[in-house]
C-alpha cells in the first residue's frame, strides 16, 4: 500500500490539464475495473477531452449490456497521442497485461485504487484499502471536478460498486459504501436498469453452466470447489466468463469457509477464483501463486501439467 498518498486536489488538477487521457485496468476486467475505468473516460469526455479505457480483453456479453464497448481502444500505437495515463483499481505492473510497461515508462501517471499490495505506483497516487471498491475512489475524485458526473457516469459507478460488494453482502462494505451508493442515486445513476442488466438477465447456458457447477462440485473438509478443464469448455460452447460465479456459489453452501473455482480457457492456463467467509484469508494463498484481491475474494492465474496438479497447488494451501 502506497503510505503517502497525494490530494484530491492534486489529481483534480493533473486530469483538468490533460488533453487526452488513456485509462488502464487490470486483465479480465470485473465490474468495478470496469465501472471505475468507463466512468473515468466518460468523465474526461465530459470535460471536452479525448479518452479510451485500454484493455486486450473483450467484455463478456452481460457487461456489453451496460458499458459501451465503443470506449475501448487495445492498439499500443494509439498511446502516443495521450498525455496522461491513469490506473484504476490495478494492485500490480504484471495485472496491467500487455500494458504494464508502458504506463511505468511513461512520464505521467496516476494510480487509484483500492488493494492493500498495491506495487503499482505512479507519478501521482492514491491508494485506500478503506474502500470496498475502486468505484468510491473515482467519485470521490470526479466530485471535485465540476460537470463531469451525468447519469451514465453515476450508473457506471454504481455498477461498480454492486459488483465488487456481491450487491452490499460482501465483507468489505461499511459506510461508505452505501453513503456512495445513496449519493449516485441522487446523481442520476440508474439503479433499477444496472440491477436487471447484472443480474436479472440469465440466458440459457447460464443455466447450462449452473447445472455443470451443482453436478460437478467437490466438498473437502470446509472447502468447496469447482473444476472445468478447456475441453469441456469448448463443448460446452462457453468460454471464460460463463463460469466466473463458481467460487461465489460455493462460498454460499452451510458449513464451508473456502470455495474456488479452476478454469482451464486455453491448453496449461489455469484461472484461480478463491472465495471465503469473514475471518478467512483468501488473499495470502492468491498471492502465493502469484495473483492478488481481498480477504475474502482473490485469484490468480498459473500454469501447471494439468487440471488437478492446479488443484492439488490450491487444495494444499488452503488446506494448510
Amino acid at each position: 500500500m502506497i503510505m503517502n498518498n497525494n490530494t484530491f486536489k492534486e489529481i483534480k488538477k493533473a486530469i483538468k490539464k490533460a488533453k487526452a487521457v488513456a485509462v488502464f485496468t487490470h486483465i479480465n476486467p470485473d465490474y468495478d475495473a470496469l465501472g471505475s475505468a468507463m466512468s473515468m473516460v466518460l468523465a474526461c469526455r465530459n470535460m471536452g477531452k479525448k479518452s479510451y479505457l485500454f484493455t486486450k480483453d473483450k467484455l463478456t456479453d452481460r457487461q456489453e449490456l451496460i458499458f459501451d464497448k465503443s470506449l475501448v481502444l487495445n492498439t499500443k500505437s494509439d498511446l502516443e497521442s495521450f498525455d496522461l495515463y491513469i490506473s484504476v483499481d490495478t494492485p500490480s505492473i504484471e495485472r496491467l497485461g500487455e500494458y504494464g510497461q508502458d504506463f511505468i515508462k511513461y512520464e505521467n501517471t496516476i494510480v487509484i485504487d483500492h488493494h492493500n499490495n498495491n506495487g503499482l505506483v505512479g507519478k501521482l497516487n492514491y491508494v485506500n484499502i478503506n474502500y470496498s471498491s475502486c468505484s468510491e475512489i473515482v467519485l470521490k475524485i470526479l466530485c471535485k471536478i465540476k460537470n463531469t458526473i451525468n447519469s451514465n457516469v453515476a450508473s457506471y459507478l454504481f455498477s461498480g460498486i454492486s459488483g465488487d460488494t456481491g450487491t452490499f453482502t460482501n465483507t468489505n462494505v461499511n459506510e461508505n459504501s452505501f453513503s456512495s451508493a445513496l449519493q449516485l442515486l441522487k446523481l442520476g445513476a440508474d439503479i433499477t436498469s444496472i440491477n436487471e442488466k447484472q443480474y436479472k438477465n440469465r440466458t440459457k447456458k447460464d443455466i447450462d453452466f449452473e447445472r455443470y457447477l451443482l453436478n460437478n462440485f467437490t466438498t473437502v473438509k470446509d472447502c468447496a470447489y469447482c473444476l472445468i478443464d478447456s475441453d469441456t469448455l469448448k463443448q460446452m460452447k462457453g468460454k471464460k466468463s460463463d463460469c466466473d460465479n463458481f467460487s461465489s456459489e460455493l462460498i454460499k453452501i452451510q458449513g464451508i469457509n473456502y470455495s474456488f473455482s479452476i478454469i482451464e480457457d486455453k491448453k496449461g492456463i489455469y484461472h484461480i477464483s478463491l472465495r471465503s467467509m469473514n475471518r478467512y484469508d483468501v488473499r495470502k494463498i492468491a498471492e502465493k501463486l502469484g495473483g492478488g484481491g481481498h480477504v475474502c475474494a482473490a485469484g490468480a492465474t498459473i500454469t501447471a501439467g494439468d487440471i488437478l496438479e492446479a488443484k492439488n497447488k490450491v487444495l494444499s494451501l488452503i488446506l494448510k
